[in-house]
């Protein structure tokens, strides 16, 4: 978790080009992190975040490398040449560089394409000792400006209506909508992902409306017996929390929120256990807690399902939104309230389940397979959300 929201932006789109080039001048300070971003119309422009941290700059966006033949270029604007950065990752939506030095003070460009004459996207990087920020204009053949903010320095600019969003870093996510036929997805060989005296559950969700049932992650095979682990959102909204010591309905343990999860907006839910203290967090908030001294069933039955349950005919209980960053863990990650995440989660020794949803069905887990996704699933962009 990163403990402060390290940054804010929003894109205003001014018109589309063909060749969707893009040319952006960040004002930067030297903070631990600064990003850029968009929570507008995404088909109208390839970048929708900018994201640096040391020598590490992440790009978002939609078909950032359209081709194999795209290549990166960084480097100081009035350089005969251009670097090309190594790649650390990369999908349709992010890409990852580590720049060959640290920037400081001065302007560099950054270019996507083909060719470093002839780039698809086009981006000017300004660093001095001021906050970040950029003139609402048009510039050259931009499409789009940014307006960006050091929150370290002016947190009160960093809150506004669209702040609600908060999809900045979220490349894309899953779709789950049972009036068009939506089921679960489910992680391949996630049977044995047992849940202990301390774990916890959590993820991003998006609500269109609230539904019966309204999965976020599940561990039912259908059985009588079959119950273990589930956290899910209501037909009256609350966030609820529940296991199975014995994998029997009638010997459950549950939990819900003090109020419902919010709607039409990126909310971050956490259920968590730490020695039978259940708990349970929307958006870093502490909204539940209660004692049971007990812990989970280990039954090994079914694989873990997103969005829905896999176990039973009809694929009932489907959620009515979209879904990013799933994990569990095998350890109390939150035991008072928090701030909620601003970056995606990095696996790490406790991580049993990460799914970012930015390559498909990829699990970045210790436990189990990736999701194989079927023609009743959807991924999409966060930012068109």
């Amino acid at each position: 978790m990163r403990g402060n929201f390290p940054g804010n932006a929003h894109l205003k789109c001014l018109s589309a080009v063909q060749h969707a080039v893009l040319m952006t001048v960040l004002s930067v300070t030297t903070p631990a992190l600064l990003w850029a971003s968009d929570s507008t119309d995404f088909e109208r422009g390839p970048v929708l975040q900018v994201e640096m941290k040391g020598s590490i700059l992440r790009v978002y966006g939609e078909q950032l490398l359209a081709t194999p033949e795209d290549r990166v270029f960084f480097g100081a604007e009035e350089a005969d040449y251009l670097f090309e950065p190594r790649l650390l990752d990369a999908n349709n939506s992010r890409i990852q560089l580590m720049l060959p030095f640290q920037p400081i003070s001065g302007r560099y460009k950054l270019k996507i394409g083909k060719t470093e004459s002839e780039p698809a996207i086009d981006l000017v990087l300004v660093i001095d000792d001021s906050r970040i920020d950029i003139d609402d204009q048009t510039r050259g053949t931009a499409d789009a400006v940014l307006t960006v903010t050091d929150c370290q320095e002016v947190e009160a600019d960093c809150v506004s209506d669209l702040d609600d969003d908060s999809s900045a870093f979220c490349g894309m996510s899953a779709d789950f909508d049972p009036y068009q036929g939506s089921q679960a997805i489910t992680v391949s060989n996630t049977q044995e992902l047992h849940l202990d005296d301390y774990y916890t559950i959590e993820a991003r969700v998006l609500l269109r409306d609230y539904v019966r049932g309204g999965i976020i992650v599940d561990k039912y095979s259908g059985s009588g017996r079959g119950r273990e682990y589930r956290l899910s959102v209501g037909k009256d909204g609350l966030l609820r929390g529940w296991f199975s010591v014995d994998g029997t309905l009638a010997n459950s343990r549950g939990l819900y929120s003090d109020y419902p999860v919010p709607t039409n907006r990126w909310v971050h839910v956490a259920s968590t256990n730490e020695e039978g203290l259940m708990r349970l967090f929307i958006d870093g908030q502490l909204v539940a807690e209660k004692e049971y001294s007990a812990r989970p069933a280990q039954l090994g039955y079914q694989n873990i399902a997103i969005g829905g349950n896999n176990c039973c005919r009809g694929y009932y209980e489907v959620l009515n939104g979209l879904v990013d960053e799933v994990r569990i863990s095998n350890e109390t990650r939150y035991r008072a309230s928090f701030q909620p995440p601003t970056q995606e989660f990095e696996p790490d020794a406790r991580t049993l389940l990460l799914m970012h949803f930015s390559e498909a069905g990829k699990n970045e887990g210790l436990v189990g397979g990736d999701a194989q996704l079927s023609s009743f699933n959807k991924i999409r962009s966060c930012a068109a959300s």
